[in-house]
């Protein structure tokens, strides 16, 4: 009986010294992990600032290849939100959101609320974006924080917060960075890129080649629009909109393109190398600049990483109607070569 007592009262010393560790423990969790990328801070904080592209960098398809994400809320900023399922019961079924409190910080900090298996409460995600002096580089610092309060077990559990979560979050951090070196290196920040809807419109083209000068360009489009003119006149159409510049292949030395205006009717009996069809109609990124036409190769870029960093699909075949197309919208006939004004155009698909 006495051996029994005494083991009753070790175990309730142990309990009492477990619950005296575990009140000893803080409150609070939190852990960091960081990498450096090569990339412009507005690039890093527009994929942070939403969801779209989270898939192609989530640590979740690491442990279910199978998990299945849902969109709710803007596309963009506090409110954005997914929500995961999964049959794998280390991520379990949860949610994140672009948190309101604090607000997104433009190009420097983003939080995300987490709602998922966790022990704890007001879990949360900081994504912090320090840029170099040079702004080539920038870190990016991914802290998790959470309250665990009176909850003993929860706190014991925070100390394995360098195991899991810290785990999670190197990986997340390592494909985010990877994910990112494939996107062209390009700032946006400063240049109004907006999503239209352009109607489709009948058109008249000359598909064209010329190497990749602009004296070499500026001749093959003149001469494609002298052919598209003497279209019109013959058969008594009428130009509807401003002088189009399809991409076909932007390469190492030549350039290939159509050239074409929209028109009043898709029935004219045209002959080569003048073509008939239709132009492009749906949602496109769009952008306008007054300048040269040899700014037209970086707002092309400007364009396709923008639609990189915030998930919208595009054509990157070369092919058919979801290539990109810029526009002479000049009206000044005597304006310089430097002082022409466009509008660029990427075909885009919006989830």
């Amino acid at each position: 009986m006495t051996r029994l007592l005494e083991v009753i009262v070790a175990l309730a010393i142990v309990f009492v010294l477990a619950v005296v560790f575990a009140i000893a423990l803080p409150s609070q969790g939190h852990v960091e992990r960081s990498v450096t990328v090569s990339s412009p801070a507005r690039q890093i904080f527009d994929v942070l600032d939403g969801y779209r592209t989270y898939p192609s960098w989530t640590a979740l398809t690491g442990y279910d290849s199978r998990v299945q994400m849902t969109y709710e809320g803007p596309a963009q900023g506090s409110g954005a939100k997914v929500t995961w399922h999964s049959a794998n019961e280390t991520i379990g079924d949860g949610s994140l959101t672009v948190a309101a409190v604090p607000a997104p910080e433009q190009d420097k900090q983003v939080t995300w609320d987490l709602d998922n298996n966790w022990r704890g409460t007001n879990k949360h995600f900081t994504f912090s974006i320090d840029s170099s002096e040079n702004g080539k580089t920038s870190k990016v610092t991914m802290g998790y924080d959470v309250d665990f309060g009176w909850n003993l077990l929860a706190r014991v559990s925070g100390l394995y917060l360098q195991g899991d979560p810290a785990t999670l979050m190197q990986f997340q951090l390592t494909r985010l960075q990877n994910m990112l070196a494939t996107f062209p290196t390009v700032d946006y920040k400063s240049q109004d890129i907006q999503i239209q809807d352009v109607t489709a419109q009948p058109v008249l083209y000359v598909s064209t080649t010329a190497k990749r000068s602009l004296d070499d360009v500026a001749d093959a489009t003149t001469k494609a629009m002298d052919q598209l003119q003497a279209a019109i006149k013959k058969d008594k159409l009428t130009a509807t909109g401003p002088r189009r510049v399809i991409t076909t292949n932007w390469g190492d030395e030549n350039y290939d393109f159509d050239v074409a205006l929209p028109v009043d009717r898709a029935d004219a009996p045209v002959s080569d190398p003048v073509k008939a069809g239709m132009g492009y109609g749906g949602k496109a990124l769009v952008t306008s600049f007054t300048g040269s036409a040899a700014q037209l190769p970086l707002m092309r870029l400007m364009l396709k990483a923008y639609a990189y960093t915030h998930g919208y699909q595009f054509d990157e075949s070369s092919e058919g109607n979801g290539r990109f197309f810029d526009e002479l919208t000049t009206t000044d006939p005597h304006a310089a070569d430097d002082q022409q004004s466009f509008s660029v155009y990427l075909p885009i698909q919006v989830q």
